[in-house]
C-alpha cells in the first residue's frame, strides 16, 4: 500500500496530475482544451489517490493508473487509444527520469527523507523538485516538437484551404 496523505495529495498529487495531463496533450500533439484538461486532471489526481490506498503490491498501482488514464484520455480528452498509450508511456518515462534525478540530487546533498519524516511538508517539498524537472522536459518538448508540428499542420491546412 502506498498511502498518500492529504498534504501529499495537494502538494504533490494535484500538481503532478496537471503536469501529466499537459504532457499527454503535448506528446499526443493535441491542442489543449481547458474544460477537459481541468476535469481529467482532477479525476486523475483522485484516481491516483484512491488507487494508492488499495492494498496492492508496489508497481501494480502504476499499471492500474495507466489503464484508467487511457480511458480518461479517450473519453474526456478525446485522444485516440494509440496516441494515448504512447503519450502516457512517454510521460511515465520522463516522470521516472525526473524522479531518478531528484533522488540523485537528494543523495548528493545527503538528504534523508526518512529522517525528516516521509509525510512531512519538507519531504513533500524536497520530492517536488522532480515535478520541476518533469515540467522542464515537457516544456522543452513543447517548444521544439509540439510547436513545430502544430505550425506545420496549420500551414498545411491553410495551404489546402
Amino acid at each position: 500500500m502506498l498511502k498518500m496523505t492529504i498534504l501529499q495529495f495537494f502538494l504533490r498529487g494535484i500538481p503532478e496530475s496537471l503536469l501529466v495531463v499537459w504532457a499527454i496533450y503535448v506528446f499526443s500533439f493535441k491542442e489543449i482544451v481547458a474544460k477537459p484538461f481541468i476535469i481529467s486532471s482532477c479525476l486523475f489526481a483522485i484516481i491516483v489517490y484512491i488507487v494508492r490506498l488499495l492494498p496492492i503490491h508496489y508497481g501494480v498501482h502504476t499499471i492500474i493508473i495507466v489503464l484508467l488514464y487511457i480511458f480518461i484520455n479517450f473519453f474526456i480528452n478525446k485522444i485516440s487509444i494509440n496516441k494515448s498509450i504512447s503519450a502516457i508511456f512517454l510521460a511515465v518515462i520522463f516522470l521516472s527520469i525526473s524522479e531518478l534525478i531528484n533522488i540523485l540530487i537528494l543523495d548528493l546533498f545527503n538528504i534523508n527523507l526518512n529522517s525528516i519524516g516521509i509525510n512531512s511538508v519538507p519531504a513533500a517539498l524536497y520530492t517536488s523538485v522532480s515535478l520541476f524537472i518533469f515540467a522542464g522536459f515537457i516544456f522543452i518538448f513543447y517548444k521544439t516538437a509540439y510547436k513545430s508540428k502544430l505550425s506545420s499542420t496549420k500551414a498545411f491546412n491553410d495551404y489546402n484551404n
